[in-house]
């Protein structure tokens, strides 16, 4: 998929943006931004595909 760049601006909490740039070892704050939103889509997607496959009967959760 094509990225479509596009310049905004953003009010957002410069420690938090370090402190995701130091965990994803990003070396700018656009690459750590970036690279958390990436990860928040991933996640959700793994998370749909889990929940699919427990609807399916094709995986159980097992607690021991």
């Amino acid at each position: 998929m094509k990225a479509t760049v596009r310049k905004k601006t953003y009010n957002l909490d410069g420690r938090m943006i370090a402190k995701v740039r130091r965990l994803l070892n990003a070396k700018t704050d656009t690459e750590a931004i970036h690279r958390a939103l990436q990860k928040t889509v991933e996640d959700q997607e793994i998370q749909e595909s889990l929940d699919r496959l427990l609807r399916e009967g094709r995986f159980r959760t097992t607690y021991r």
